[in-house]
């Protein structure tokens, strides 16, 4: 590999020489291509590519690989500096923003007509007021459905800019505004199967609720992220939004809600077999019904209001056999300003724990090894922005390269994506050699394995080309994201049977988890044979209960073709839930279930 860039260097270094100032670039970009090199050798690609791309005129181009070097060398921004004013105002603004001078990028980002980033930059330098003033200008968004979701952004930007500047009115108001939007944006979006984006309107929608101190908003948005997470089957992060939502309960002193909120993570560890979480639960939910007594006696409510709550900590601890604290709760009962006949009943009832030890319990929170990182990124800012672009390439590259956050891999095939989406967006040529530029655009989007750059591959495959909808489609089925089943889906419907052909072949690599939603919705809609197997066969690879299910069903009603494609895909399948369900069901089903259920548990090595 080195001395491949040796020889790609040498190459360049003569073609330079000759004034072949073409060759000199493309030698040293399919050198800067080899992405995996040590720092210093790749360093020594890109500061003669600085240099080609300068004596070429493409400062822009020459710019993007100075803020890869910059990162890293004081002398390379200053250099990028010297380039400013060649560039477009855009470019001048990130450049001011990666030496942190967020006020002039602001100004920067204004007169390239990109509100929302130069109100982030205007937040980001602590001037709220002029950051107000911007997101009021983008209030004027209006509109339905996903229009909505980028409406309430604004408005939620505008809350927290009008609290900054003391302005409890404004602040008000549109805080009830983004509410309203939000609300409107996750029905529109659950109606149309994109729950991840229902879940984003409802992750908002806390944030706006810790904000705005509504803790009403805070718990909607927490019921319904967990319940959206736990129809994708994404157990471990829907337990932890459980625990999130029981401390902000608990921050808010709403106790009540805490412990109704802590009885449903115990049912829903116990379902999922975890048991010693489940008892966890159990134990924290018991406590904060004590809680909840001591707190309505504080209040001076009626004691009958408290003698619920015992009740309901009593019938928890009972669940999990710590009797001795059940005694403790009869008593606690019986000394309660109760009528003298349920006092004199607490009183018999506490008796009979007299003496009485609580069992030994395995219980403990959710294992750190199965925690994972439960960060929610600040999409009221990162939405906005790529709505903002409207699918741009070179300005989603530029966020990922200037994000001293990616490791320098990412930021590199940023660079050489950047340097490609320059060559595409300036024109909107169609010949063979636009159509390989785009297509190896989209190879080098999907190179970076991240969520934004699915705005620019969907841009992308608005192009009438084949080949180009062939490479995005080729790019989706590499994405792990449900919101790649769009463009997918978009290709199942394509006129083209190469374009369809390629979508099913996206279709069957993306099985992960929470994919169960499209794919079943795939099987259920598409007309083509071919095009459903490619999701049966992905299906088969998701092993969850639903999934298993899903597919015994086909065996059971399905169309012959689909029987046939859930057998063969069954076969080679290693999950595990698929088998369970198989053997349960065996007894009861048809004869000829039966039949495919023992051919699939054979071939499997399970004697049926």
């Amino acid at each position: 590999m080195l001395d491949d860039l040796h020889h790609l260097r040498e190459r360049a270094r003569v073609s330079l020489s000759r004034g072949n100032l073409d060759d000199a670039a493309n030698a040293l970009v399919t050198a800067a291509q080899q992405t995996h090199v040590a720092e210093h050798d790749y360093v020594s690609v890109l500061r003669p590519l600085v240099d080609v791309l300068e004596r070429r005129g493409d400062v822009r181009s020459a710019l993007t690989v100075e803020w890869y070097l910059a990162l890293n060398d004081a002398e390379a921004m200053r250099r990028c500096y010297q380039k400013l004013p060649h560039v477009p105002p855009q470019d001048r603004a990130r450049t001011l923003a990666a030496s942190n001078d967020m006020a002039n990028a602001a100004r920067e980002m204004e007169n390239a007509g990109l509100v929302a980033a130069a109100a982030i930059y205007r937040e980001k330098a602590e001037d709220w007021q002029g950051a107000r003033a911007l997101w009021s200008r983008l209030g004027q968004v209006t509109g339905s459905g996903a229009d909505a979701y980028n409406a309430a952004l604004v408005q939620f930007n505008l809350a927290r800019c009008a609290k900054k500047c003391s302005d409890a009115r404004q602040a008000r108001e549109a805080t009830v505004a983004a509410v309203r939007l939000l609300e409107e944006a996750a029905d529109h979006f659950e109606s149309v199967g994109l729950r991840e984006r229902a879940f984003d309107c409802f992750q908002v929608l806390v944030q706006i609720g810790r904000e705005s101190g509504m803790f009403e908003d805070v718990l909607e948005g927490f019921v319904n992220c967990i319940r959206i997470l736990r129809e994708d089957h994404l157990k471990y992060f829907a337990l932890q939004y459980f625990e999130d939502a029981l401390g902000a309960a608990k921050e808010k002193g709403e106790l009540s809600a805490a412990a109704t909120l802590a009885r449903e993570a115990s049912e829903y560890a116990r379902a999922l077999g975890m048991s010693a979480t489940a008892a966890h639960y159990i134990l924290v939910q018991a406590d904060l019904w004590r809680s909840v007594a001591r707190q309505h006696l504080a209040r001076g409510a009626p004691p009958e209001i408290a003698e619920n709550a015992v009740l309901a900590a009593v019938l928890a601890f009972g669940e999990v056999g710590h009797f001795s604290r059940v005694g403790q709760l009869y008593q606690e009962l019986a000394a309660m300003d109760l009528e003298p006949r349920r006092k004199a009943h607490y009183a018999r009832a506490s008796r009979r724990y007299d003496n009485v030890r609580d069992e030994a319990l395995d219980a403990a929170p959710l294992p750190s090894h199965l925690r994972q990182e439960n960060h929610f990124p600040d999409v009221w800012h990162v939405d906005l922005l790529e709505w903002e672009q409207q699918g741009q390439a070179s300005e989603a590259c530029a966020d990922v390269l200037l994000n001293r956050s990616w490791p320098d891999l990412i930021r590199r095939r940023a660079m050489l994506a950047r340097l490609t989406a320059f060559a595409v967006e300036m024109s909107n040529d169609a010949g063979p050699a636009s159509q390989a530029a785009r297509a190896r655009l989209a190879d080098q989007l999907a190179q970076l394995q991240l969520y934004a750059v699915l705005s620019p591959l969907e841009k992308l495959f608005a192009r009438p080309e084949r080949a180009v909808k062939v490479a995005v489609l080729v790019a989706m089925g590499t994405l792990f994201f449900k919101r790649s089943f769009i463009t997918v889906r978009q290709g199942l419907r394509d006129s083209d049977p190469g374009v369809v052909e390629q979508a099913a072949r996206a279709v069957e690599a993306l099985y992960f988890q929470h994919a169960f939603d499209p794919l079943s919705r795939i099987i259920r809609e598409a007309p083509q044979p071919f095009v459903r197997a490619s999701a049966v066969r992905a299906l088969a690879k998701v092993d969850t209960l639903e999934a298993a299910e899903f597919l015994l069903s086909i065996l059971e009603h399905g169309a012959p073709a689909d029987r046939v494609a859930a057998v063969e895909a069954l076969k080679r399948s290693r999950g595990a839930r698929f088998i369970e369900l198989a053997r349960s069901a065996l007894p009861a089903s048809a004869p000829d279930v039966q039949a495919a259920l023992r051919d699939v548990l054979r071939s499997r090595g399970i004697a049926a």
